[in-house]
């Protein structure tokens, strides 16, 4: 069974178009980490992250071995404030593009994400998609928006 940041990093990677032509080899648009590196270009940005947060497991009923198991991992989007890309037949900019990032995934998790795992025997149940207030870091000109996903997960 695969870890669970792993799990919607590909769920993620399958069902989301890059809006970024230009990206840099070696910069994934979805990572399972956050991005660490130092020397990160404009052709670097848009990128997703997404961190495993907790998970707390729970007997699934009395006299029973499975178990539910609650897991909540933290989703990052981080864009450039000054690039331009176009989304859809749409162009994006800054904290623009962010929140259409973010209804893209919301969209996506909330019409394919419990289908499209139980078919691959992961057996998931979302509970809740949160997005919290977007922020700036003037430093690196980077718009930020953070959000967590809690669900369930069988244990079998």
């Amino acid at each position: 069974m695969a870890e669970p940041d792993v799990l919607l990093r590909d769920f993620l990677r399958t069902r989301l178009t890059d809006p970024n032509t230009s990206r840099v080899t070696n910069s994934p648009y979805i990572i399972d980490d956050w991005p660490y590196q130092t020397n990160l270009t404009v052709n670097n940005y848009p990128r997703i992250s997404i961190i495993n947060q907790f998970e707390s497991n729970k007997p699934y009923g009395i006299g029973s071995t499975d178990q539910l198991s609650t897991v909540r991992l933290q989703i990052d989007i981080w864009v450039k404030s000054d690039q331009v890309l176009t989304i859809g037949a749409t162009t994006y900019e800054g904290f623009k593009q962010v929140r259409q990032i973010m209804r893209d995934i919301s969209e996506e998790i909330r019409t394919h994400w419990i289908t499209d795992l139980t078919q691959a025997g992961e057996f998931m149940y979302k509970v809740s998609i949160n997005w919290y207030p977007p922020k700036y870091d003037y430093d690196y000109n980077i718009a930020r928006q953070t959000g967590d996903i809690t669900f369930v997960k069988l244990l079998t």
